[in-house]
């Protein structure tokens, strides 16, 4: 789409981008401009590059590098998304860039694709083989980048921001990555074309894992305050909604019964189907390990994020009120109605009888529900395969951005 040479602009229809993570051999589809000073109330803004084809790949690295920023207008913002997505594998193998602007580069390329599959689905049966291809593609061009545990330095960057289920899912992705390529001997493949290919696939997994929850109503998923028992239940449902909408994906069995288990527990408290123990797939228990681990450190509407420290002890500490932690779980599924002891009733009035039942009905399931949340953050190792989350630590405490020593 072209553009004029030069624009007035009070600065909303452009946005500024890291010059160093463009593709100077690969700058033809867009426009990037400079910004001068601010001037009644509008910026200039001037393009640098008019005909980048007649500029050698070298002189326009060299003058890549030499702009601090750059800035795209709005209507070519797709055609930049795929220019990051297209080159991800040569911005993110650049020496002279470092972890957080390649990290920047990374979600940026990834969001696009992830967030679309979601979107496109809301109305549609099932993500078909060709969109899992493309999303396997993405990731082999990146699995070298994220698979390192030198990555998780601009991972860190990520922990603490607001949730939304896409990002979350990349987050995920990336988490998978690290774990099981530091972790080789749990996932054993013969030979090492396997393992980069299975690698490819379990980030694949990370990434899908809650593509069901696009079938949730927004109004649940988004919700300020936490969920009552049906809705608890609703969300539930998202794991069965997954499967549904991948099983003609071709994704291999591995991934799709990772999906299907991945809030199974080790104590059969889960669902599902209430497995435990090794009746859950090892791809499944490292999937709720790292599920939980960044539903946890993430910001939500009714509740601050955690830090990576806090969560894991959360996640690692004995609940002493298991028993009645499960009691409540179960009460959850089985979308039981809380008892009420006293109902105020007007006599004359049964409208405002059964009005008055009702409030105390939901006041007393908000109730149940608040326990429930502040028993399990108590404890959850028995939600966890001990030894894979003490893996899971070791892998994380690897990093110089993640200091966990005191819990091994």
């Amino acid at each position: 789409m072209e553009l004029k040479a030069e624009h007035y602009d009070d600065g909303s229809s452009f946005l500024a981008i890291d010059p160093m993570a463009l593709n100077p051999e690969y700058l033809n589809r867009f426009s990037i401009y400079e910004r001068s000073h601010k001037i009644e109330n509008h910026f200039r803004f001037r393009c640098l590059i008019n005909d980048t084809d007649s500029i050698p790949a070298g002189k326009l690295a060299r003058l890549l590098e030499s702009w601090e920023v750059v800035y795209i207008h709005e209507r070519q913002l797709k055609d930049y998304e795929e220019h990051i997505k297209e080159n991800l594998d040569y911005i993110l193998k650049r020496d002279n860039l470092d972890i957080k602007r390649k990290t920047r580069a990374y979600i940026k390329g990834t969001s696009r694709i992830i967030k679309d599959i979601f979107d496109t689905h809301q109305d549609r049966i099932n993500v078909s083989p060709c969109e899992i291809n493309r999303i396997e593609k993405l990731i082999e061009n990146v699995i070298d980048f994220i698979s390192d545990t030198q990555s998780l330095k601009g991972l860190a960057d990520l922990i603490g921001h607001d949730y939304d289920t896409h990002t979350h899912s990349i987050k995920v992705g990336w988490l998978m990555a690290v774990f099981v390529n530091a972790n080789q001997d749990l996932f054993v493949q013969q030979n090492e074309q396997d393992f980069r290919d299975f690698l490819i696939k379990a980030v694949a997994t990370g990434f899908l894992h809650d593509i069901g929850k696009i079938k949730i109503p927004d109004n649940i998923l988004n919700k300020k305050g936490k969920l009552d028992n049906l809705e608890y239940l609703m969300v539930q449902s998202h794991a069965a909604y997954s499967l549904s909408l991948l099983h003609e994906s071709e994704l291999p069995e591995f991934s799709m019964r990772a999906i299907l288990y991945h809030h199974e527990n080790e104590d059969g408290s889960g669902y599902p189907c209430g497995l435990k123990n090794d009746r859950i797939p090892i791809l499944a228990k490292t999937l709720r390990i790292i599920d939980v681990f960044e539903a946890l450190t993430s910001k939500r509407p009714y509740k601050e994020a955690k830090t990576p420290f806090q969560a894991l002890c959360i996640m690692s500490g004995e609940n002493p009120h298991t028993e009645l932690l499960n009691k409540f779980e179960q009460e959850a599924k089985e979308n039981k109605k809380t008892p009420v002891e006293t109902i105020v009733r007007n006599g004359t009035d049964i409208k405002t009888a059964k009005l008055r039942e009702k409030e105390m009905m939901e006041e007393e399931a908000r109730k149940r529900v608040s326990a429930r949340v502040k028993l399990r953050d108590q404890g959850m190792a028995h939600c966890f395969d001990k030894d894979l989350l003490r893996r899971f630590i070791l892998t994380m405490n690897q990093s110089e951005s993640f200091d966990l020593s005191e819990l091994l």
